[in-house]
């Protein structure tokens, strides 16, 4: 029998899942692994309403998607300042920026 050849690579669908979320992980934040333990440095309350959008140089911004949000965040920053602390000392974050 004889072996087809095909003109297209042949990947499989683990592989474009790891790119999906390769792709996912530079959109959200550049893969820095603060975006991997954002649930726990914010809590489940603001996980999913809160987002990273960029830390360097020690200041933070996030952004909410309500400003309800914003305002819980803000009342809770102290907090999520001390867990990051806890996790990622090296980034010493004095200025938090919130956007809505």
């Amino acid at each position: 029998m004889k072996e087809r050849r095909r003109s297209w690579q042949e990947t499989t669908l683990g592989e474009y899942l790891r790119q999906i979320e390769e792709d996912m992980m530079k959109a959200s934040g550049g893969g820095d692994p603060v975006v991997s333990q954002w649930s726990y440095i914010v809590g489940d309350v603001m996980k999913d309403d809160v987002s990273l959008e960029s830390i360097d140089e020690g200041s933070m911004t996030v952004r909410c998607t309500h400003p309800a949000f914003a305002n819980y965040f803000r009342m809770h920053q102290n907090e999520v300042l001390s867990r990051l602390e806890e996790r990622f000392p090296d980034y010493d974050i004095r200025n938090v920026k919130v956007l809505t």
